[in-house]
């Protein structure tokens, strides 16, 4: 929706770059605006902005005073309701999950019924999106990464299974694994739990426990499958053994397992955290195709970058020089280093891993 600079809160989502007198974005779509954003767009003199109808937290906007698209020539108002987006699915998963946890924190069992509530309504809109699972990393924040990861995690999970042809129960299978592999986060000490500074080592051989403490969350709810329990203790296990809690190989990795640490990586690279800053898909797929090599199953982390690149071709990027261009072609031996053209100029270049320009950010499928 079009809303003017005056009605904006913090936490609003913006859909499309907003522009000053220069020609780069002064703030780039898909931003969650923060007060400091909200002064920028201030100095700069911006009346009008377009932003999603959630906030960041999932809770409507429902801005002060009629917006752009409301106002008719007469002054009056109109009201048009809009059929739920796959967003708006998404926002009101991630806020049912935060008060799952919220619950697990203060002892409450898990209740597969209700983690299998919140997703189910989420996988079934995301059969119309599919390729929407690729960029859930732009809604992300570092306060709530835990929340989005979750859900975010499930969602790739559910994909990966269904693209490697499993039946329907695998795949739901997977999404619930995915949910809840970081449900044992929930009895880390809330030192370790909300910190947001980088963690002493004894700290982090204490979050290495959550695996352990998810499994036993688990397998305390009725009704929940083998494969389910595997897949969540688990999922920071590496086919070369390098992983952990029990450093087993692959041979002993169950499958769902595999695809919910694909997921789970993903996600976890190209999103905003406390103690780095997101990368696009691209570098993130490169780098996992290297420095994981021999660490994640191969066939699902294949599967993955194909269908980064089959999605690509012929979206708009933004480039770490501000500059926007459409990708040509990539190679999926190398999918950080694509073939764009240019916007402003039609010129074609080949980008590189090693040097700028890159891929920054997906302005659109």
């Amino acid at each position: 929706m079009i809303v003017r600079r005056e009605q904006l809160l913090e936490g609003c989502i913006l859909t499309e770059d907003v522009y000053a007198v220069t020609s780069h974005p002064i703030i780039k779509k898909k931003t969650v605006l923060t007060a400091e954003h909200l002064e920028i767009l201030k100095a700069f003199f911006i009346k009008k902005v377009q932003v999603e109808e959630t906030l960041e937290d999932g809770t409507p906007f429902s801005p002060e005073g009629p917006n752009e698209e409301e106002e008719t020539e007469t002054g009056e108002e109109t009201v048009q309701e809009q059929p739920a987006t796959f967003l708006d699915y998404y926002e009101e998963a991630v806020q049912e999950y935060k008060t799952l946890f919220n619950k697990w924190v203060g002892g409450a069992n898990v209740e597969l019924d209700k983690v299998r509530s919140i997703l189910h309504p989420l996988i079934e809109k995301m059969q119309e999106y599919p390729s929407k699972v690729l960029l859930l990393h732009h809604y992300n924040t570092r306060n709530n990464y835990l929340y989005h990861h979750a859900v975010s995690t499930a969602l790739l999970s559910v994909y990966l299974a269904k693209k490697l042809g499993m039946a329907k129960k695998e795949w739901l299978q997977a999404g619930v694994a995915g949910a809840l592999c970081d449900a044992g986060m929930a009895k880390l000490p809330t030192g370790i739990l909300y910190n947001k500074e980088h963690l002493e080592e004894r700290e982090y051989e204490e979050v290495k426990n959550h695996p352990y403490y998810s499994y036993s969350m688990v397998k305390e709810a009725k009704m929940v499958s083998e494969e389910v329990l595997f897949a969540v203790l688990q999922h920071h296990e590496r086919e070369d053994g390098s992983g952990y809690p029990l450093q087993v190989k692959s041979d002993q990795i169950h499958k769902l397992s595999k695809i919910v640490s694909v997921a789970d990586v993903y996600h976890a690279m190209t999103s905003e955290r406390y103690y780095s800053d997101k990368q696009s898909p691209y570098k993130v797929i490169d780098q996992m195709n290297k420095e994981e090599f021999g660490k994640l199953d191969p066939q699902i982390l294949k599967l993955l970058m194909d269908s980064l690149v089959n999605f690509s071709i012929g979206a708009m990027v933004r480039l770490s020089n501000g500059q926007a261009a459409k990708i040509i072609y990539i190679d999926n031996k190398s999918p950080a280093d694509p073939m764009v053209r240019l916007h402003d100029t039609d010129e074609m270049i080949q980008l590189s891993s090693k040097e700028e320009p890159f891929i920054e950010e997906i302005l659109s499928e």
